[in-house]
């Protein structure tokens, strides 16, 4: 049975030159085979992952090939494919049949690329309602895609919400959740809303919740829409805004907020 040697490198090329000269060879004489074309990742950051390229030991005449043979793995490996090739396999579990949006269907794209960088384990459970999208994530370690509060989820959903509706007249409602993440947030906002507006209203006195993005404030608005006894409002610029609590004055009917 032959042996194989492994090569890496930012590229393929990389990978080749690498081979070339730990192998003393020149690149006409090497015989390859490409076991992966690489990653860039996400905005190169994120996910990046290394060509690789495999070297049939018994094609090389080379006194270095024992040496290189100790470190390379001796197991055959699987024939070449693209890094993409896999996504499309390993992350999407089930699709709902009415999903018939070339929008969507780019969005599910995005979310399993996106998704592959971060997690080897998930997969991922699309479904549509009329203008909603629901991407469903499961994951055995989900807190590595939810990140610190829900902050690189809540960045997925952003970026798919672009893509999706992104030069698209239908505009879709785009949702992106792990392992129940969402419902658990959203009763925890709720609680939250319950007490800091008991305590407004007991104070008098306007009660702050601090910085919060554009979901987390419209969910507390809409709880507080129709509490005659406090208000909502959101306060600064840009996505992150300060959400704060306003006693009522005694008389004046709850009115939805319109600044979220």
């Amino acid at each position: 049975m032959p042996h194989y040697l492994e090569f890496d490198g930012m590229s393929v090329e990389k990978a080749i030159e690498t081979a070339c000269k730990d192998l003393k060879i020149s690149k006409d004489n090497l015989k390859y085979d490409i076991v992966s074309y690489g990653s860039s990742g996400i905005f190169g950051l994120v996910g990046v992952k290394k060509a690789k390229i495999k070297v049939t030991a018994h094609d090389l005449n080379t006194g270095n090939i024992k040496n290189e043979e100790n470190k390379a793995k001796q197991n055959e490996l699987p024939p070449a494919k693209k890094e993409e090739d896999d996504i499309e396999l390993k992350r999407v579990k089930s699709v709902d049949e009415k999903i018939k949006n070339k929008a969507v269907e780019t969005g599910l794209e995005a979310l399993n690329k996106i998704i592959s960088t971060i997690s080897d384990d998930a997969v991922i459970n699309v479904s549509v309602e009329k203008k909603d999208v629901f991407f469903d994530v499961e994951s055995e370690i989900p807190s590595v895609i939810i990140g610190k509060k829900g902050q690189t989820l809540e960045a997925i959903q952003y970026l798919i919400e672009k893509i999706v509706n992104k030069n698209n007249d239908e505009k879709f409602n785009i949702k992106v959740d792990v392992g129940g993440y969402l419902n658990k947030r959203h009763e925890k906002l709720k609680k939250l809303a319950e007490k800091i507006a008991e305590k407004s209203k007991t104070n008098g006195k306007p009660m702050s919740l601090g910085q919060m993005n554009a979901n987390d404030r419209r969910i507390i608005h809409l709880y507080l829409k129709d509490n005659n006894d406090v208000k909502t409002h959101s306060v600064g610029e840009g996505f992150i805004k300060k959400l704060v609590i306003y006693p009522r004055k005694k008389g004046r009917a709850a009115q939805p907020e319109k600044q979220l």
